[in-house]
């Protein structure tokens, strides 16, 4: 019961916030379990932990990409879209290009709703470039990361794009847990014979 309570009030904020960031045609913050019959699951205990999508499911597929992951809260909502390609043909010139109009695309999609700041992350390897772009949410006070990499080395060409809110994540994953304490706690006690006193 307290886990169906968690999971509806999740569920409800989800719904309400409709300025749900979205990748491939997937919403963070909703429910991932009406997508367990699109792929491969991998489970952390009995909860979806990510589910490896697969190639003819996927919602907007992305003609760079090959691989799509969609990781999970232990309440059940997505907090991360991971779309990759490990065999990319395309030359790092190509890339680099791609990777601008691609975060570009993503900025002006939601530059109305967001605060965004690109930054380039510092990686000492010349053969990778990972941009993010990271936004702050202008009515509630939400950040995600939309992150964009080009790995062009000899033996490694490679491209991820990636949405992410791990604050949500945490956030979820504590109430969650807390929920659970709880609910433990509340069975122990009913354990405890009372009677005669």
């Amino acid at each position: 019961m307290i886990k169906f309570l968690l999971y509806f009030s999740l569920s409800l904020s989800a719904i309400c916030n409709v300025y749900a960031l979205d990748l491939f045609g997937y919403q963070l913050h909703t429910d991932i379990y009406q997508y367990a019959s699109d792929g491969e699951i991998n489970y952390n205990k009995k909860e979806i932990d990510s589910i490896q999508l697969a190639k003819d499911k996927v919602l907007t597929p992305n003609k760079y990409l090959t691989k799509y992951i969609i990781k999970s809260t232990l309440a059940g909502n997505i907090y991360e879209i991971h779309g990759s390609n490990n065999k990319l043909s395309m030359s790092p010139v190509e890339c680099l290009s791609i990777q601008e109009i691609f975060l570009k695309s993503f900025e002006e999609k939601n530059s109305d709703l967001f605060v965004i700041e690109k930054k380039r992350l510092p990686i000492n390897l010349k053969s990778k470039i990972t941009w993010d772009a990271y936004l702050s949410d202008k009515i509630e006070n939400d950040n995600f990361i939309f992150s964009v990499t080009c790995d062009y080395s000899f033996n490694n060409r490679r491209m991820d794009i990636i949405l992410s809110d791990k604050e949500f994540m945490i956030r979820e994953n504590k109430n969650f847990n807390e929920l659970q304490e709880t609910k433990k706690e509340k069975i122990n006690q009913s354990k405890i014979d009372t009677s005669g006193i």
